[in-house]
C-alpha cells in the first residue's frame, strides 16, 4: 500500500503522510542545550589572572601627526575575553616627557578617555581613542588600564605602557605601530 501512494505522490507531485509503525518513527528531538552556568568565582578569578598576564594584552601609539591624522595621537589597545560574558572597558591616559623633569608627566587637561568596548564572552577586542594636540608638542605616550566587570562589580585590571604592535586596527598610516610620538 505505501509503495503504491509513494508511486502516485511521484506521478502527481504531490506528498501524502503515510502513517508509519512506531519502531520506524524518528526519535523525539533532544531537549534544547541549556545556557551554561555562571562561572565559579573560581573560574573568574582564573580567567582574570591568565588575561592580566596575557601577551595579548597591549597598548600601542597607532597614529601620531598623519597625514589623515595632522596634529593627532592615536593610542590604541587590544584585551581578551574571558570565555564568559563580561563587560570590557580600556582608560587611556596620555603623558608628556618633561625634560625639567627627565620624566613622563600625565598630561594635565583632555588627557584620559574611557573606551568602552561592550559585552563580550569570546575573542580579542579592540578599542582606541584619538586626541588633537598642537605642533611642536613634546614627546607623547600613554597606559591603558585594561578593566573587566561583570555585573557592575569591577573583576579584573591591568596597564600597559604604549610599545610597538603590528596587529593595531586603523593605524595611519597602515601597519603603523610606536612607543611614543612627537608632533612636529
Amino acid at each position: 500500500m505505501r509503495r503504491f501512494l509513494a508511486m502516485i505522490c511521484l506521478v502527481l507531485g504531490a506528498s501524502v503522510a503515510v502513517a508509519m509503525p512506531a519502531a520506524a518513527a524518528p526519535a523525539p528531538a533532544a531537549s534544547p542545550t541549556r545556557a551554561p552556568a555562571n562561572p565559579s568565582p573560581a573560574k573568574i578569578r582564573a580567567a582574570v589572572k591568565k588575561a592580566e598576564r596575557s601577551h595579548t594584552v597591549w597598548a600601542t601609539v597607532n597614529i601620531c601627526n598623519s597625514r589623515g591624522h595632522h596634529d593627532g595621537l592615536g593610542i590604541r589597545g587590544q584585551m581578551p575575553a574571558l570565555g564568559f560574558a563580561a563587560w570590557l572597558s580600556m582608560d587611556v591616559k596620555l603623558f608628556y616627557y618633561a625634560r625639567s623633569q627627565k620624566r613622563f608627566v600625565a598630561v594635565p587637561t583632555s588627557g584620559t578617555k574611557l573606551v568602552r568596548l561592550g559585552r563580550s564572552s569570546s575573542g580579542l577586542q579592540q578599542g582606541g581613542a584619538l586626541f588633537q594636540f598642537s605642533a611642536h608638542e613634546p614627546t607623547l605616550k600613554a597606559t591603558i588600564t585594561f578593566i573587566w566587570r561583570r555585573s557592575g562589580q569591577l573583576i579584573g585590571r591591568t596597564t600597559r605602557t604604549t610599545t610597538g604592535h603590528r596587529e593595531a586596527d586603523f593605524a595611519s598610516p597602515p601597519h603603523y605601530s610606536a612607543a611614543t610620538c612627537t608632533i612636529k
